[in-house]
């Protein structure tokens, strides 16, 4: 009996201590986040933006807390799942759903380099650890790297698959760089932080090559290793640039789905006889058949019309095949979801074509979280549309009173507002194709305002590089802290962003109005 007793006791003492990843970390809830930003200057830091991510619906959010003066702040962190988030001017750092994590920030220092975790939680330890984890497998260089030959290729890609392998090998035999009595739960989210790193990097080249690279040859790696690329749920809260992750997974593994829609797709009928000939290269009926168009289709199509369904079944079973994979893996799944609520961003999107969408991959959701977070977005669809979403206050009051400050002199006038920087190439490109536009648009009642952070790059840069590329528009310069509340108020965690304002000051789309000002 004593004996009985002894090992009950241990096996309870094994079960605490080993606090694997379990349900709830995968649903939605809180954490709080606390410190203390130290030598903070009067004016700067008043408030540590946070950007989470709902990888499930690929839907991100900024969070602004507030600083106090004395450099401290507390704030609970909504997140719809325990995940790495982004802080602003410090670096991506880990928080679990139900943790605490204390923060310690020297503002004299430069991102992670002035950062320190306090504290005993898991978020903390996690935390703590992740740096010599990073360390011991890939040194102090960055693994990103830039322009390869299509030559250099194979070889970077052969030694970013050993970095992978390293880290399958210690998770499998339980010898990650940890300290004894790290539990299951902190060593899951570091072993897949790890192998979350060398996955994407070899994702990335491939995005920027795919044009040269035949995608079954390039990934001929990933089927060996199925089981911890693919279907390691616990991937979902790597560290480091998570949300990067699953949009390479769904751009780089699931092509048919992300692409072929877009380009096989009618979702309108057309009523041009000739215009018919389309719909013989197209997958399946568009949201607004009738019969005869339904027979008229068939004819063309020599019998073989697509559903939803039928186009979902057969585009998984081309990817599983392409690459040789067994299974709709975790990473698959979450590719799916992501896409079908990617199209909730479509203006014309109907409740029919997205319960269509939805019905057609549900099947596809194995894992209990995808099914969980796909069905609770298809109700925050059906709610929009209904009109019952419920109005919340303003996440960003300062960042509210900053906009009207910088609109109030364009009254009368419609506004498109960009938000650029110097470092981020797509807004320099977009600023000048719109040369043409700003031009043969000036005599109307419209304004271009471009907004920049005055400390992306030092602004005598970015001034000079508007007047040499004859960039014309209204060009407005705000301090750091308001480009945060800037980002709350409008909730974009990256540049190039566009929003617009017509002429009664109400905010609406820039594509509304290029239908209202045509030029």
């Amino acid at each position: 009996m004593r004996k009985l007793l002894l090992s009950t006791a241990l096996f309870t003492l094994v079960a605490m201590t080993a606090q694997a990843i379990d349900e709830y970390q995968f649903h939605q809830g809180t954490a709080v986040l606390k410190g203390r930003i130290l030598n903070k200057p009067a004016k700067e830091w008043t408030t540590l933006s946070i950007t989470t991510y709902n990888h499930f619906s690929d839907k991100d959010r900024v969070v602004s807390i507030a600083v106090n003066d004395d450099g401290s702040f507390e704030a609970a962190i909504a997140l719809p799942h325990s995940q790495g988030v982004y802080l602003e001017d410090v670096g991506n750092v880990f928080l679990a759903v139900g943790d605490t994590l204390e923060l310690t920030k020297d503002a004299t220092k430069l991102d992670m380099e002035g950062v320190t975790f306090g504290g005993h939680s898991m978020s903390t330890n996690i935390n703590r650890l992740w740096p010599q984890v990073k360390k011991h497998y890939f040194g102090d260089a960055p693994l990103s790297v830039r322009d390869l030959s299509i030559e250099e290729i194979p070889a970077w890609k052969q030694k970013m698959v050993k970095l992978m392998d390293a880290v399958i090998a210690d998770i499998e035999a339980d010898k990650l760089p940890l300290p004894a009595g790290t539990s299951s739960y902190e060593k899951e989210v570091l072993g897949a932080s790890a192998l979350a790193m060398p996955f994407l990097e070899v994702m990335v080249v491939f995005r920027n090559n795919m044009t040269n690279l035949k995608a079954s040859e390039y990934y001929n790696f990933v089927s060996d290793r199925e089981r911890w690329l693919l279907d390691t749920p616990a991937i979902l809260f790597a560290i480091s640039y998570p949300s990067h992750v699953f949009s390479y997974t769904s751009l780089c593994l699931m092509l048919d789905v992300s692409w072929g829609a877009d380009q096989f797709r009618v979702n309108y009928k057309l009523d041009d006889p000739d215009d018919m000939k389309a719909y013989k290269h197209d997958f399946q009926l568009p949201n607004n058949f009738d019969a005869k168009l339904h027979s008229e289709m068939l004819a063309l199509r020599e019998d073989s019309l697509f559903t939803m369904a039928d186009y979902f079944r057969t585009t998984t079973q081309a990817t599983l095949k392409r690459f040789n994979l067994k299974q709709m893996d975790f990473m698959l799944q979450m590719a799916l979801c992501r896409y079908i609520f990617d199209e909730i961003r479509l203006d014309d999107i109907t409740p029919d074509r997205m319960a269509a969408n939805f019905a057609a991959v549900m099947p596809y959701f194995k894992h209990s979280a995808v099914a969980h977070h796909a069905l609770e977005a298809y109700r925050q669809f059906v709610i929009s549309k209904e009109g019952k979403v419920e109005q919340t206050a303003s996440l960003s009051p300062e960042g509210d009173t900053i906009f009207e400050r910088i609109i109030a002199p364009y009254k009368g006038y419609a506004l498109y507002v960009d938000f650029w920087g110097m470092s981020c190439g797509p807004c320099r490109v977009n600023m000048m194709n719109e040369r043409e536009k700003v031009e043969k648009m000036k005599d109307l009642p419209v304004r271009f305002l471009y907004i920049c952070d005055e400390t992306d790059r030092p602004r005598e840069m970015a001034e000079q590089w508007l007047q040499e590329n004859n960039i014309k528009g209204e060009h407005i310069f705000v301090t750091h802290e308001e480009w945060k509340h800037l980002a709350t108020k409008f909730q974009f965690s990256a540049i190039p962003f566009a929003t617009a304002v017509d002429k009664d000051g109400n905010l609406t789309t820039q594509q509304e109005l290029n239908n209202t000002y045509r030029y």
